[in-house]
């Protein structure tokens, strides 16, 4: 590991340093402003203090090794003769901070102790005004005469009503029966005639095996889809309307970003390392400004990576978008604020792993600065199923709202996707299929994912 400390008069300078001399995979660990020189604080200058950080590159032909930090020398380091090198100083706020990142004592250094609940009595006005209502909503006594009648009629009606009720459940249950029972009807009668079937058809039902589609949802999509329906060759127009039906039934879908009528729409890309967060960034960007003429800005808090940060400033550059770089939550707060004419802020946020759980903490704090930013979970369809399923359970701590698939272009069965969200709430808004900003990219609907898993 290498670990440099560079001071510059602005961040651009000294992130330019940084690249010069670590390269463009250099990591980020920790940036500082402050104002030195001068006399009695005047005429002093700002300065910018950047720590980045990269891995080592083993030697040709050598296994892994221990990692190596980069020598650095202090300002008020010794000096040494002409030819001669510094001895190394280690910073040990940097060294500690690089050791604790992921650990349980990193996340105790960013988690404030909590406080201890407060139980108050209620006010005496509101147990006035709760006995009111009580008294309000209290019976009225019987008119003279009428009690005696009343005790007659109450066993019949409390009889008529038992009878009811029984009533109700009893057709309750029968329709329910008569329910299963037709589903398994439906569910033999389409095994009977798959077998019918010429061995150079492929049918709707085999189709979405060849996608690793659960059985338990081929058998749920024979019960409600009409008798024979789920047998039709996957090549005939009607495959994909009764796919699209049956989506319709167990899929919530977003169709896209909707934007507000009023106010600025905040939408935030979240999800693991490498899924392509900020190319289906670009791409969402690009459809709402060329195509809808929209007003937007880009946000990107992903600065672990200066390369990402390059990526996404050509982008903004082509489109000609605004760009905010942010490093923390309060800055991001700004950068909001800073937009909040505009029609739709997108922000994008490093790669984080469902199982470190300092970066989990740190990504929620960032999205917890505004109540309004809307959540996409980006996903990739090359995902294993049980780790797909991780990430939705891990990532769940930041509540997103919608989740977004991508790379469904590289992979030969997407049979995940409908595996995964037929079990849960949440709505998917975008399948991506490719690189290629704006083009490669589809707001999901019931018929688009339909065609993605029938590949027509």
């Amino acid at each position: 590991m290498q670990i440099k400390v560079v001071k510059a008069p602005s961040m651009k300078e000294a992130m330019e340093e940084v690249k010069n001399e670590l390269g463009r995979d250099a990591v980020i660990l920790h940036t500082k402003k402050y104002r030195e020189g001068g006399f009695l604080g005047y005429h002093s200058k700002d300065v910018v203090e950047v720590t980045a950080a990269i891995e080592d590159a083993p030697a040709k032909g050598q296994g892994k090794r221990a990692p190596k930090a980069v020598e650095t020398v202090e300002e008020n380091a010794p000096q040494t003769r002409a030819g001669e090198r510094p001895m190394p100083v280690f910073p040990a706020n940097i060294l500690n901070q690089y050791k604790t990142n992921g650990t349980q004592a990193g996340v105790d250094i960013v988690s404030p102790p909590l406080e201890m609940p407060s139980f108050e009595p209620r006010p005496a006005s509101q147990e006035v005004e709760a006995g009111t209502a009580a008294e309000a909503v209290m019976p009225m006594e019987l008119l003279p005469g009428a009690e005696e009648e009343a005790r007659e009629k109450e066993p019949e009606e409390k009889a008529a009503e038992t009878h009811m009720q029984q009533s109700k459940q009893e057709d309750t249950e029968k329709i329910q029966k008569l329910e299963a029972e037709l589903s398994q009807m439906k569910t033999l009668l389409a095994q009977v005639m798959s077998k019918d079937m010429p061995q150079d058809e492929i049918s709707l039902q085999e189709a979405l095996r060849n996608q690793e589609v659960e059985e338990e949802i081929l058998r749920d999509m024979a019960a409600k889809s009409a008798a024979g329906d789920t047998l039709v060759n996957c090549l005939d127009p009607k495959a994909k309307d009764i796919l699209a039906d049956y989506l319709d039934k167990v899929v919530n879908f977003s169709e896209g970003i909707q934007l507000n009528r009023h106010g600025v729409r905040i939408v935030s890309l979240i999800g693991a390392t490498g899924v392509g967060k900020t190319t289906t960034l670009a791409k969402i960007a690009a459809r709402f400004v060329l195509e809808k003429g929209v007003k937007a800005a880009l946000i990107t808090a992903d600065t672990y990576r200066i390369s990402a940060v390059e990526q996404l400033k050509t982008y903004s550059d082509i489109i000609g978008l605004p760009l905010e770089i942010v490093y923390s939550p309060d800055e991001l707060k700004v950068a909001i604020h800073k937009h909040k004419d505009k029609d739709l802020v997108l922000i994008d946020t490093a790669g984080r792993s469902q199982h470190n759980d300092y970066q989990m903490k740190e990504l929620q704090d960032f999205l917890a600065v505004d109540g309004r930013i809307e959540k996409h979970l980006v996903m990739s369809a090359t995902t294993k199923e049980r780790d797909a399923e991780d990430i939705l359970e891990k990532f769940s701590v930041c509540r997103p709202d919608r989740v977004i698939f991508t790379k469904t272009d590289e992979t030969s069965s997407v049979g995940l996707i409908l595996n995964l969200l037929s079990k849960r709430e949440i709505a998917i808004s975008f399948l991506t299929n490719g690189q290629s900003v704006p083009d490669d990219i589809i707001p999901a609907t019931p018929a688009e994912l339909a065609r993605l898993l029938l590949r027509v």
